[in-house]
């Protein structure tokens, strides 16, 4: 068996349609602040393709550079971009610089302007049931899901990672589904023989932050394994949480790194943007 290669292009392609036609139609047109930390490398590449995702859809992008500031004059900065009307969303790019408390940070972005998602009050919401953004990389992961298998009642999906951003959010969302969903279960770092709970697996969704976590002997034969992980190895090639060449022997369906969850979850800033827009 080799597995369907589950690009997430056509999804972001998709998605980034919608977000941009529905931009026509906001009383409010939007704008994002960036508070970016531009040492950290991974956070310029990310940074970058949020950028370009803004750009492409006619939406001022302004950053913000950390540089050598303190907390204190960061901090000074997200309340005057929270208190300006003029910006209806609001990112703060992670990890900050050694010392920033980040929590803090986060929670003073309003709920209204998180097009990140972070703020306690849109987790909450995301428990809940209730529309207002996601966090990306969760969702992108539970849409390339959804696209390949419209309907996973009956089916036993494993998530791998307890992170508030990414694996507890991937667990919540799929629960949402409501009839359609399948039973889940989710494993961490505590898990006792994580690759027990994995090969009685239908579903598994990767989150761990490690290359090499799902071995293809893990999985079920036919599992579908969506990987949000995405790792540097040390001959700097990028890489998820499973191992990619024994897995797609094995699994029914897989989502590549890069080309599978990233790309749906830049197009999903977008629509986060948009429902931020929508609150102002």
């Amino acid at each position: 068996m080799t597995a369907k290669i589950l690009s997430g292009d056509p999804i972001a392609q998709a998605v980034t349609a919608e977000a941009i036609a529905a931009i026509e139609s906001l009383k409010v047109k939007p704008r994002v602040a960036a508070i970016h930390n531009e040492k950290s490398a991974p956070v310029r590449a990310y940074m970058k393709r949020q950028r370009a995702a803004c750009e492409k859809a006619g939406i001022p992008y302004d950053l913000h550079l950390i540089g050598d500031q303190d907390e204190n004059e960061v901090l000074l900065t997200v309340r005057q971009l929270a208190a300006n009307p003029a910006v209806t969303g609001i990112t703060i790019h992670q990890p900050l610089p050694t010392g920033f408390n980040e929590e803090r940070l986060l929670q003073t972005v309003p709920p209204s302007k998180d097009v990140e998602a972070t703020h306690p009050e849109n987790l909450g919401r995301l428990e809940l049931g209730v529309p207002g953004p996601r966090p990306v990389a969760a969702e992108g992961a539970v849409e390339i899901l959804k696209a390949h298998k419209p309907d996973c009642r009956g089916l036993d999906a494993v998530v791998i990672g307890r992170s508030a951003m990414v694996g507890k959010p991937a667990a919540l969302l799929l629960l949402n589904w409501g009839p359609k969903a399948p039973t889940v279960t989710v494993c961490h770092s505590a898990t006792r023989d994580l690759a027990d709970h994995v090969r009685r697996a239908d579903i598994v969704i990767a989150a761990a932050g490690r290359a090499g976590t799902v071995r293809g002997d893990m999985l079920k034969p036919g599992a579908i394994v969506i990987d949000i992980g995405i790792n540097r190895l040390a001959d700097g090639r990028l890489a998820g949480d499973v191992d990619f060449d024994a897995a797609k022997e094995i699994a029914s369906a897989i989502t590549p790194v890069p080309g599978g969850v990233g790309p749906v979850a830049v197009a999903l800033f977008l629509r986060n943007v948009v429902t931020c827009a929508r609150f102002g």
